[in-house]
């Protein structure tokens, strides 16, 4: 690969972390997630990317994430979330979400939690999104 090809692909994947950041950082946790978040996988996801979450949950494709989200958004109140990053790699990029949130069902109290998303950059597309997060065993 050639320096100015190498300059070009950071330049690429640079720009697609930040847009994600400042979407992310621009989100109000009264918005429905899907129709919120459905601006940003319009310009920056593949098709079918994949979402893996902590506890090992794999989702494959826009259709299954969009159901995670509804899940997601009717189980929990977001009282506040902050993100930090880029952190850029290779072909990847990471952020940090801190979120204050609690259960709607009462099944956990109100908390502070720390995630980090991993979203691997393919062809100038996200191919995955995985998010890890300290257990109590950790």
């Amino acid at each position: 690969m050639t320096t100015a090809n190498a300059n070009t692909d950071s330049q690429t994947l640079a720009q697609i972390a930040n847009d994600v950041v400042a979407h992310c950082k621009a989100g109000n946790p009264d918005h429905d997630f899907v129709e919120y978040d459905s601006q940003i996988w319009d310009k920056h996801f593949a098709e079918n990317w994949v979402s893996i979450e902590g506890d090992g949950k794999v989702y494959n494709g826009r259709e299954a994430l969009v159901e995670k989200y509804k899940e997601w958004q009717a189980g929990v109140t977001v009282h506040a979330c902050d993100v930090t990053g880029p952190f850029m790699g290779q072909d990847s990029f990471s952020v940090i979400f801190d979120l204050d949130m609690e259960a709607n069902d009462g099944s956990f109290p109100r908390m502070k939690m720390r995630e980090i998303a991993i979203y691997t950059v393919e062809n100038s597309k996200i191919v995955k999104e995985e998010f890890c997060y300290l257990t109590d065993n950790a």
